[in-house]
């Protein structure tokens, strides 16, 4: 059990008296397959003595029958128990790094990258599976059949069992070599290298139109010097353990056995073997081999799977953001930021910001990419916690507020907007899933989707991604439609409207002005003209609010604001604003 490792153990422990009880099983589904070779060894040499009905030749006719139902049925059993555990297990871990992702703070995924969520619920939880279907059966075979069977043939025949035991040992400790630390690093180095082709293969296939306007840079060439690196550390690979592993297969193939026996049954100072007797040593002797050659995949399967357990629960131990003893509850709309400052590794990406949101009004967040917007708003939804500072929501420090409660009090509206595979009645109802058809369609109409959705076939029952694929403009104006529809009293714009149309985007503006009055907002915009008419504009930059006031007020004075301004609008359209 040492070689599973503390973490493998950990997550196999609710599971031990089934795995047990399945090695229990293939104890006896082992032994019993030896029983139909030994039947026929002994048939051939009971034939020539014996009428083919006579009892002694029944016998042993029956014992290959009564074997080979015991090592079925056993086998069976034992293969479903393992696979009944590892069905239990991946569930598991799946609903529990399920539930505890969504509570880690989101600088969690910004350091992971795109696939590693991915890499932990699917290449790591499936990494379990050959480990706990198949290895302790495979180990029973390992350590029970071979000494079963050494042992009726040292009884058969003690001089050419020990003559036979000899490429098995040497197969076994080969196996042993290569699963040694000896080893250890040029196999962790062509994991790596696995790893690193299979992320930047992603990258390269959700980024074709780049790869096509520059072939032989940035994503492209990453992905050839990925080729370029496994090549080398595979190859380097094959070339140390390579040699070893093919020399173990031929040592271990059933045309070296046979001619092993041969060789051994034909020595001097061996007792005579008759043909009868040889065959049953050939048929056992490559019953002992199978076991002993699943060893090379095994060892891969034993250190593939610590690994993964090991990540997992590294994963499960990362502590999530804390939920209150005695949560409150907000009481009004408003948002406040008290002298907040948050960093990322080390990295300041907010100091000292001061704001305040009334409950009902329009704020607008501007500013230059990069100057901190989109984590300011992180920080409002607790995607994250502030290194210092408070973030509060309806009076009460979001650290006080439950999750739940303060999710249904927040409705956000992202850039990199998403959708799940429900039907669009369904998307749209996420926030206030008891919203009828009715009202469905009118936060839909708002958002300027409404007829896009009626022109489906199925409407309002169209499955994202099987019946209709929406664009990113769609998108934005899904998430747009999902928060005008729920009750949430404030709501978190970061670009709400970036990918849509200028026709289509005064229309979304219309309704998020009127169709969310009385609401609290904050939206993160890029384009100065789509929040003109906030109450209070707030500009950001390099992590620190450096001006604040309304659209006119910034305009009338050397700022940032007004750089902006000017870089996004014509002279014409300037004059027009400052009259």
């Amino acid at each position: 059990m040492n070689l599973l490792g503390p973490e493998l153990r950990a997550l196999l422990r609710p599971f031990r008296a089934r795995l047990w009880l399945a090695v229990a099983l293939q104890a006896v589904a082992g032994i019993s397959s030896l029983l139909p070779l030994i039947a026929l060894g002994q048939l051939a040499d009971s034939l020539h003595r014996a009428p083919p009905l006579a009892p002694a030749v029944a016998g042993w006719v029956w014992l290959a029958v009564l074997g080979s139902a015991l090592w079925l049925g056993g086998q069976t059993l034992a293969l479903y128990l393992t696979h009944d555990v590892d069905a239990n297990l991946c569930n598991g871990l799946r609903v529990r790094l399920a539930e505890h992702l969504q509570r880690l703070p989101l600088g969690w995924f910004a350091r992971l990258g795109a696939d590693g969520v991915t890499r932990y619920a699917e290449q790591d939880v499936r990494a379990l599976h050959q480990l706990v279907g198949h290895a302790p059966t495979d180990l029973v075979n390992l350590l029970l059949i071979p000494l079963a069977t050494l042992a009726y043939l040292l009884w058969s025949d003690s001089l050419l069992a020990l003559w036979c035991l000899l490429p098995l040992a040497l197969g076994a400790l080969g196996y042993w070599r290569l699963g040694s630390a000896h080893y250890r690093e040029d196999v962790e180095q062509r994991n790596l290298a696995i790893q690193q082709l299979f992320g930047d293969y992603s990258q390269f296939a959700g980024n074709l139109g780049l790869v096509r306007q520059f072939p032989g840079a940035g994503i492209h060439q990453r992905l050839q010097q990925a080729v370029q690196r496994f090549d080398q550390r595979f190859s380097h690979w094959v070339s140390r353990a390579g040699h070893l592993a093919a020399l173990i297969q031929v040592v271990l193939g059933a045309p070296w056995l046979l001619a092993w026996v041969v060789l051994g049954a034909l020595l001097p100072g061996m007792a005579e073997v008759g043909a009868a007797q040889l065959c049953a040593f050939l048929l056992l002797l490559r019953a002992m081999a199978a076991p002993v050659l699943a060893m090379g995949h095994g060892f891969d399967a034993l250190h593939g799977a610590r690994a993964s357990a090991q990540r997992l629960q590294a994963l499960l131990s990362t502590p999530p953001l804390p939920e209150p003893a005695a949560p409150q509850a907000p009481r009004d709309a408003s948002v406040e930021l008290r002298n907040v400052s948050f960093a990322h590794d080390a990295v300041p990406v907010l100091s000292a910001i001061d704001l305040r949101l009334e409950p009902g009004t329009t704020t607008a967040l501007v500013g230059p990419s990069g100057a901190g917007k989109s984590t300011l708003a992180g920080l409002i939804a607790r995607f994250m916690d502030v290194d210092s500072g408070q973030v509060l929501v309806g009076g009460v420090d979001v650290r006080q507020i439950a999750s739940r409660q303060l999710q249904q009090h927040l409705a956000l509206v992202l850039q990199q907007a998403g959708a799940l595979r429900l039907s669009l009645a369904q998307n749209i109802a996420l926030y206030r899933p008891d919203a009828s058809p009715a009202q469905i369609r009118q936060a839909a109409r708002a958002a300027c989707l409404d007829s896009r959705i009626m022109a489906l076939p199925k409407a309002y029952a169209s499955i994202v991604d099987d019946d209709v694929r929406l664009s990113g403009g769609e998108l934005q104006r899904l998430a747009i439609a999902r928060a005008l529809l729920s009750a949430a009293p404030i709501m978190l714009l970061d670009e709400p409207t970036s990918a849509t149309d200028p026709q289509t985007e005064r229309a979304l503006r219309t309704a998020l002005w009127q169709g969310a009055a009385g609401r609290t907002r904050l939206i993160v915009a890029h384009r100065l003209a789509t929040i003109r008419h906030a109450e209070q504009i707030l500009v950001l930059c390099d992590g620190r609010i450096v001006q604040r006031g309304q659209h006119q007020e910034l305009l009338a004075v050397e700022g940032l604001y007004r750089q902006l301004w000017l870089e996004q609008m014509p002279s014409t359209d300037y004059l027009e604003s400052v009259s």
